[in-house]
């Protein structure tokens, strides 16, 4: 297996203490302390805290692309939403990027664009395919979860 490059051993490092402490409370020394690198490590690969976020968010959407759903009825895919898209880490994100996303402008609008967005696109495309499934139906419920979810973070 290969080893991984300390770019992505940062940003692997970086992603829980942005989940957990939001931007503006993970400072890069904290960075630093997690991903025992130094700090002209870090800022060699990242300029600033915002290149980093976009790294990590660009790493995070790599690793959870929406999927095609194989459900047919509500209960399925209810069942699939909960496992697939609104996540622990994905609900704190979606939590990150709204209450703090003017601070790091590239990686909200990726954010927005490559996982939102393709989730409500995947959603459209299972409601066209299954007769048990009316979008009309289904969009105001999944915004409902979300929105639960984030109301319980």
């Amino acid at each position: 297996m290969a080893q991984r490059s300390k770019k992505d051993h940062i940003v692997a490092c970086a992603l829980p203490l942005f989940l957990e402490h939001g931007f503006k409370g993970t400072s890069i020394d904290m960075v630093v302390r997690a991903s025992e690198v130094s700090k002209p490590t870090v800022y060699n690969h990242f300029p600033d805290k915002a290149a980093l976020m976009l790294a990590v968010m660009l790493a995070w959407i790599e690793n959870n692309k929406p999927l095609i759903m194989p459900v047919k009825d509500m209960d399925a895919l209810d069942a699939f939403i909960r496992t697939h898209w609104l996540t622990d880490q994905a609900i704190r994100l979606y939590a990150l990027v709204i209450g703090e996303g003017r601070r790091f402008p590239a990686a909200r609008k990726l954010f927005w664009e490559q996982f939102d967005r393709l989730w409500q696109v995947a959603f459209g495309y299972v409601c066209e395919r299954s007769p048990n499934l009316e979008r009309a139906v289904v969009e105001p419920r999944l915004q409902r979860q979300l929105l639960d979810r984030l109301r319980q973070q």
